[in-house]
C-alpha cells in the first residue's frame, strides 16, 4: 500500500499563498462630479407670475373676515381657511405644537402653499417676514385670494 503524503496543515496566519486583491485607497484624493445643466428658453409656454389679487392692508375690502380674524384667530384658520386649503381643520393646531403661538406658522404655511400653487409672485422670506409681523393681515389677504381665484373659476366665493 502506497502512502501518499497530502499536506494539510494550514499555513500560518497572513501567509497565503493565493494574492490577495485590494481595492486602491482614494482617501483624500479629490473627486470632481459634473452634473448635467438645466436650461430654459423662452418659447415654451410657462405660467407668468401674477400678483396678489389685493394687498396685505386691504381689510376694508373684506370687513366681516378682518373682524372674524382678529376676534378669533385661531377657530378662522382651523374652520374657514384650513378646509380651503385642502388641509385637516386640526393643522393650526399640531402647528403650534411647533411654534407657540400657531398662528404666524399656519399663515406661513397657506401663504406659501398658494403662492407656489398658483404662481403668484412672491418669496419665501418675504411669506416669512408677512406672517411673523401681520399674521392676522396675511389671513384675511388668503381668504381674498381664495374668494377671487373661485370667483374667477365659477364658484360661488366661500
Amino acid at each position: 500500500m502506497s502512502y501518499t503524503n497530502y499536506n494539510t496543515e494550514q499555513p500560518a496566519y497572513g501567509q497565503y499563498t493565493n494574492p490577495v486583491m485590494h481595492q486602491p485607497a482614494t482617501i483624500g484624493q479629490p473627486v470632481v462630479v459634473t452634473q448635467p445643466m438645466y436650461t430654459t428658453t423662452g418659447t415654451a409656454s410657462s405660467a407668468q407670475e401674477k400678483d396678489w389679487n389685493s394687498g396685505l392692508c386691504g381689510c376694508c375690502e373684506d370687513v366681516s373676515s378682518c373682524l372674524c380674524v382678529w376676534c378669533c384667530g385661531p377657530c378662522y384658520l382651523c374652520f374657514s381657511l384650513s378646509p380651503r386649503m385642502g388641509e385637516h381643520c386640526c393643522t393650526p393646531v399640531c402647528l403650534s405644537c411647533v411654534d407657540p403661538s400657531g398662528s404666524a406658522l399656519t399663515v406661513l404655511v397657506y401663504r406659501t402653499k398658494l403662492r407656489a400653487r398658483y404662481n403668484i409672485r412672491g418669496s419665501v422670506i418675504n411669506d416669512c417676514c408677512c406672517s411673523v409681523c401681520c399674521g392676522a393681515l396675511v389671513a384675511c389677504q388668503i381668504k381674498r385670494e381664495l374668494d377671487h381665484l373661485e370667483s374667477s373659476l365659477g364658484r360661488p366665493p366661500f
